[in-house]
């Protein structure tokens, strides 16, 4: 009896992890092919998803460390259950990618403004072609660091590059500096101060994503 009980528990842990290492099993109603990734969508996927999703291919594209083209599947969400779902609660973040299976889920898309919301009031908004290359850049970083590089790096070195890769984030300079005028804690600042101190350490290294990352391995 335990042990048909272990197996009973076995199964739901299952049913209930599953989606999480293959999203579309939660059933997206619109899905297609642009390049290599297969897009799937809550809303109907409309023309400006391949200029989007191309835009961000070729910015990852063009740090040092992307190698080939990459081929994560893109989850388009409208932040309701499945994000909630899919981002394990993760409910102020623009868009996560899953280590080993590399597929990229992104919270309130808008597909025909190239947005991406995540709610916040500040820095609550940022490109959906920067965002999603954002999420492309931390699957080049596994795969030229490690499957282990999440762990090993600290999170303002892995955000700070893929913003610095995606050309921005979610916050001006302006706004950035009022919130830390006035002490604001806010959690878009690790990003925006991390992509400023890797811009200055690539300045001074030569460029070197590789040392960059060499000197902050924890």
């Amino acid at each position: 009896m335990n042990w048909r009980r272990q197996g009973i528990y076995a199964l739901l842990l299952l049913i209930l992890l599953s989606p999480l290492a293959a999203p579309q099993l939660l059933a997206f109603p619109f899905s297609a092919r642009v390049g290599g990734h297969d897009i799937y969508s809550e809303a109907p996927i409309g023309p400006r998803i391949s200029e989007i999703v191309g835009r961000a291919d070729d910015v990852a594209r063009g740090s040092p460390i992307a190698g080939s083209a990459g081929d994560q599947p893109i989850f388009l969400t409208d932040g309701g259950w499945r994000w909630i779902w899919l981002s394990l609660g993760s409910l102020g973040a623009f868009a996560i990618s899953r280590p080993l299976v590399e597929a990229i889920v992104v919270n309130r898309s808008d597909q025909s403004a190239d947005i991406v919301r995540n709610g916040r009031a500040v820095g609550g908004r940022r490109s959906l072609s920067g965002t999603i290359a954002h999420e492309m850049t931390h699957g080049s970083i596994r795969t030229h660091f490690g499957v282990t590089a999440d762990w090993r790096y600290p999170a303002w070195l892995r955000e700070g590059y893929c913003d610095y890769v995606a050309g921005g984030g979610s916050l001006s300079d302006k706004e950035a500096a009022k919130l830390e005028q006035t002490g604001t804690k806010h959690p878009a600042l690790i990003y925006w101060r991390g992509r400023k101190q890797v811009e200055a350490e690539l300045r001074r290294n030569g460029g070197s994503v590789d040392k960059l990352f060499a000197a902050h391995r924890i």
